[in-house]
């Protein structure tokens, strides 16, 4: 598999093409060539990405009854496969399917006969895959003592109620230890929940995908800070955790799963998207003292502030709000270095995608201070307040924010207390969401897969059993 990596990302962005020149397909479309119905996927979780998380292309011909591997080049457009009856889709590299040949556009079902059956199964799938609650997987961190992790899993499960799990190498033994046993006047319980220490898994974990902050930058950074670069034991440490996290960001983007990172976690997000970071200036954006939990369990109240100011129409604008639907005035603030641009509002090295283009990543909030510019060696153009959130533009959703949500508890203003609250709980249900489709996908793939659409010729096919391993990544 790993030999075919360059040949399924050139099949990946073939794909991406062709989604986003199809857009949003009508409610009653023909998708499913193999049934003619409607996405049941889409109707069941209210996604209209029935092909990407099918993880194929299918056109299946009514008159011939046969299917025909793609023969390059196709005269073939995308709103064309869709019409007869065809399936565009996914990012898993698989091999397509299209029409093998004939200009007919007649369906496998009438209209009505297709919207019937779209019901049906899609009551059927609903029933049997129900939106559950998920515990958020947390990609562990080493920090010698378990301390850092600690923090991570008390807040996190505080402030969603949820579990948590951590996901690690094979070669790493998490470490999850209350801070209070190495420091006096420190938090020294348990964690609340069901389970006094979070399951762990070295593997992808499920739900949401929580990528914390840390102590050390990006070995791009301009210029580097020397005081956040490992040394000694973390260097190993650092690598360890920096090849686990690029594992788990490669399979979220393949597989469409959520993303939250908060802080330094934000900069992981962003080089795996082709970005880079920035060093700040003193007394811009770093902290007097971190914020850690007292020996009651409350978050202590030391963490630096400034301004946010968020961006209309973006997943931050509608998820950061209290429950009155007012957005706080400041966050915490507690780093060294900032998403860097390469002009006001493009993400430095981040893609561009579509028609109008778009960047995979665009920005959706901004953090002044009063000594704004703050950006170290940085030649003009530059926005004068540096970028606090970014998120996705395209597929699941994926968020990177520079402060920390999860460190706000009861003790601090209802605002501030609900609205972090939400954001990490509205990012805690697309994972939820993420699980359910993922089930029913699998379920869905059973009846597309039957062996009546399974001829001998296709079993026989490597390249065709190769894609239909894929999609069940």
């Amino acid at each position: 598999m790993r030999g075919q990596s360059g040949h399924n990302a050139k099949r990946r962005t073939h794909v991406g093409t062709l989604l986003r020149r199809i857009g949003k397909p009508p409610a009653q479309a023909p998708l499913c060539g193999a049934f003619g119905i409607s996405c049941p996927l889409a109707a069941g979780v209210s996604s209209n990405l029935c092909g990407v998380v099918m993880g194929h292309r299918k056109f299946e011909n009514p008159q011939q009854g046969r299917l025909g591997f793609v023969k390059r080049p196709q005269r073939i457009s995308p709103r064309e496969v869709l019409a007869r009856g065809g399936i565009v889709a996914g990012p898993y590299g698989t091999p397509g399917f299209i029409h093998a040949g004939g200009r007919t556009r007649e369906s496998a079902r009438s209209p009505v006969e297709q919207a019937q059956v779209s019901r049906q199964v899609s009551r059927t799938l609903q029933a049997r895959h129900p939106v559950e609650v998920q515990p958020i997987t947390i990609s562990h961190r080493e920090d010698g003592r378990g301390s850092g992790a600690f923090w991570d899993h008390y807040t996190l499960r505080t402030a969603t109620g949820r579990n948590t799990l951590a996901s690690h190498r094979k070669s790493v033994k998490p470490v999850v230890t209350a801070p209070g046993q190495e420091k006096a006047k420190q938090f020294s319980g348990r964690l609340p929940g069901e389970r006094d220490t979070p399951g762990a898994t070295t593997g992808v974990g499920h739900g949401l995908l929580f990528i914390a902050g840390g102590n050390h930058g990006l070995a791009s950074e301009t210029p580097r800070n020397a005081s956040h670069t490992p040394k000694g034991d973390a260097v190993k440490r650092q690598a360890r955790r920096d090849r686990h996290e690029t594992f788990l960001m490669s399979q979220a983007r393949l597989t469409g799963r959520p993303v939250l990172a908060v802080c330094g976690g934000s900069w992981r997000v962003l080089e795996s998207f082709g970005g880079s970071t920035r060093g700040v200036e003193t007394n811009t954006h770093q902290t007097r003292q971190m914020p850690y939990l007292t020996s009651k369990g409350a978050v202590a109240k030391v963490a630096s502030t400034h301004a946010v100011d968020v961006m209309p129409g973006t997943m931050v604008h509608h998820a950061f709000r209290d429950d009155a639907g007012t957005t706080p005035s400041h966050v915490n603030s507690a780093h060294w270095a900032v998403a860097e641009e390469s002009r006001p509002g493009q993400l430095s090295g981040v893609p561009r995608v579509g028609f109008p283009s778009r960047p995979l990543l665009e920005v959706s909030a901004r953090g002044p201070t009063p000594h704004d510019p703050p950006y170290l060696r940085k030649a003009m153009p530059y926005h004068r307040s540096s970028v606090e959130a970014f998120e996705s533009s395209h597929g699941a959703p994926v968020m990177g924010i520079q402060w920390h949500p999860e460190a706000y508890d009861r003790g601090f203003s209802s605002v501030e207390h609900q609205a972090n609250g939400r954001l990490l709980n509205w990012m805690a249900k697309a994972g939820d969401a993420y699980e359910a489709r993922r089930e029913m996908t699998a379920d869905f793939s059973k009846w597309v897969g039957s062996a009546r659409l399974l001829p001998t010729r296709l079993k026989q096919n490597a390249a065709f059993m190769t894609a239909r391993r894929n999609a069940r990544l």
